[in-house]
């Protein structure tokens, strides 16, 4: 028993896990012997077995071949002591049974007082990191809630975005007192190295198109010039020869 481990003096000192091992060892010295019971019960019911199995002109046979004078007394005595000894084997093993589970529950008894504030700190760390691990999730489920909120909102506070139409201003000379503005839309305004190339040869072309034309028409007007001078000075001898 546990109680004769236990110290009962001041002079007498046993640490607690000399008691845990002592009292492992009884449990196991225990089921050792349970064991054994057992297999004592199975050889006691197979030995019935065959006894009960067997024919009476059998037993009467062998009993007369032993010189036994009343056999069925013999075997009335015989199935007596076995009962017996089945009911005494099933008794013995309900008390190591029983013994067995006090014996667990003392010991369970004596770990809950063994560490009795180690498992208070372990349930205290344990409800920290619980609690801990709610408050992260609900400043997570508040961060998303809010930038759902932002994401719903912005579209329709927003201002609309302003559209650029870049214009490009060629100047013409100043006799023909043209100016010609060449305006792009938003859609040809691609941030890509050949739409940007394509854009800048159409402005140059343009520009190549609108200095031709004005060429052209300083030619003209310098031949207008031309005709329009020479007739102004023919005109006057006629006039002379008439007043002569």
């Amino acid at each position: 028993s546990l109680k004769t481990l236990i110290p009962h003096t001041d002079g007498e000192k046993l640490s607690k896990a000399a008691i845990l091992q002592q009292t492992a060892e009884y449990i196991f010295s225990l089921e050792q012997e349970k064991t054994r019971l057992l297999q004592q019960n199975t050889q006691l019911k197979r030995f019935i077995q065959e006894f009960s199995g067997s024919s009476p002109k059998r037993r009467r046979a062998e009993d007369k071949d032993e010189g036994i004078g009343s056999p069925d007394i013999w075997e009335d005595e015989k199935a007596e002591d076995l009962r017996r000894e089945m009911i005494e084997l099933r008794q013995q093993l309900d008390k190591e049974r029983s013994v067995r589970m006090m014996l667990e529950e003392q010991v369970r008894s004596l770990e809950a007082h063994m560490y009795p504030e180690k498992l208070k700190v372990i349930a205290q760390q344990v409800q920290l990191q619980q609690q801990q691990e709610q408050v992260r999730l609900l400043h997570q489920e508040k961060l998303e809630r809010e930038q759902q909120i932002r994401t719903q909102l912005l579209p329709s506070h927003a201002p609309p975005a302003p559209t650029h139409h870049p214009t490009v201003i060629v100047p013409a000379p100043p006799p023909s007192h043209h100016v010609t503005v060449v305006t792009m839309g938003p859609s040809s305004v691609i941030n890509t190295v050949s739409t940007s190339r394509q854009n800048l040869d159409t402005i140059v072309q343009a520009i190549q198109h609108i200095e031709g034309t004005q060429e052209k028409q300083l030619q003209e007007e310098e031949q207008r010039r031309a005709v329009i001078v020479t007739p102004a000075r023919a005109c006057p001898e006629p006039s002379a020869s008439d007043t002569a």
